[in-house]
């Protein structure tokens, strides 16, 4: 039997009902002045399969926690783009992995509380690897406690040797997907890059 079999069996049946009382209860009031976003939501996450049920529902509820968190905010002006949302529902195989999950929630949080993040860059986010992730958060600066932050997260699973090599494939996609550029012999952080960067950071407190 698949782990992912097991999993399913382990949630109590009274849990199943929580997915779609957290789009009503809890995004609904957040993106109440964008007719209709709660409910374009809630139809996509009825789509998807249990297990990717249990991983978006995590992702969401880490990602109101974080919200909670940061500080009373105004959300009147906030127009929440459900693209943002699909692709974070559409991508909750990676969100199995815990670090990776923390940075999903942060473009979660965010997107819901200031509708600050980029169709492109979520999709552009959804493209990448741990190791992927690790690099740009080098490039992007070495002094950057946000980057600290995800290059502790994922160092724990990925080998930190893969930072030694400059000419690495990982090197090569990300020039590709415009998120860091060849300047003289040196890799640069882009300006996609750097949003990128932002859009999965966590809230700052208010």
């Amino acid at each position: 039997m698949s782990d992912k079999s097991e999993l399913i069996k382990s949630i109590p049946k009274e849990v199943w009902s929580l997915g779609t009382d957290i789009i009503k209860s809890l995004i609904s009031p957040i993106t109440a002045t964008t007719t209709g976003v709660a409910k374009l939501i809630e139809q996509k996450f009825c789509t998807l399969s249990d297990i990717q049920k249990i991983y978006a529902e995590k992702t969401i509820q880490e990602a109101l926690d974080k919200i909670k968190q940061s500080g009373p905010s105004n959300h009147t002006n906030v127009v929440v783009k459900p693209k943002v949302i699909y692709t974070v529902l559409e991508n909750t195989e990676a969100q199995s992995n815990d670090s990776v999950r923390e940075l999903w929630s942060n473009l979660t949080a965010r997107e819901l509380i200031e509708g600050s993040v980029h169709p492109e860059i979520a999709r552009t986010f959804s493209k990448l690897t741990a190791p992927d992730l690790m690099v740009l958060s080098q490039l992007y600066s070495d002094n950057s406690s946000t980057t600290k932050l995800i290059l502790k997260a994922l160092a724990s699973a990925y080998s930190l040797g893969i930072l030694r090599d400059q000419k690495s494939f990982h090197h090569v996609y990300l020039n590709e997907l415009g998120l860091i550029d060849d300047v003289s012999g040196k890799w640069f952080c882009t300006t996609k890059g750097k949003e990128l960067i932002r859009s999965i950071s966590s809230l700052e407190k208010k």
